[in-house]
């Protein structure tokens, strides 16, 4: 019988990644949140953005699990 791993690889989001999608929409998952807007600016350790309620949000890329544009 064989096992798998409990954890999987995950590759981290890193600034090369976001930078493509600079001021488009995106849904960025974290470890306890799911969030949805544009991607304003990203630097070496964080990413900001305005959600849908025009509020601004800074997320650190040590806690985004996944980013896909939308």
């Amino acid at each position: 019988m064989t096992t798998l791993p409990l954890v999987m690889d995950i590759p981290p989001v890193t600034p090369r990644l976001l930078r493509p999608l600079l001021g488009s929409g995106i849904i960025v998952r974290t470890r306890s949140a799911t969030l949805r807007g544009t991607l304003l600016s990203c630097v070496k350790s964080s990413a900001w953005l305005v959600d849908d309620h025009d509020t601004d949000v800074v997320v650190h890329l040590d806690d985004m699990v996944a980013v896909w544009a939308c």
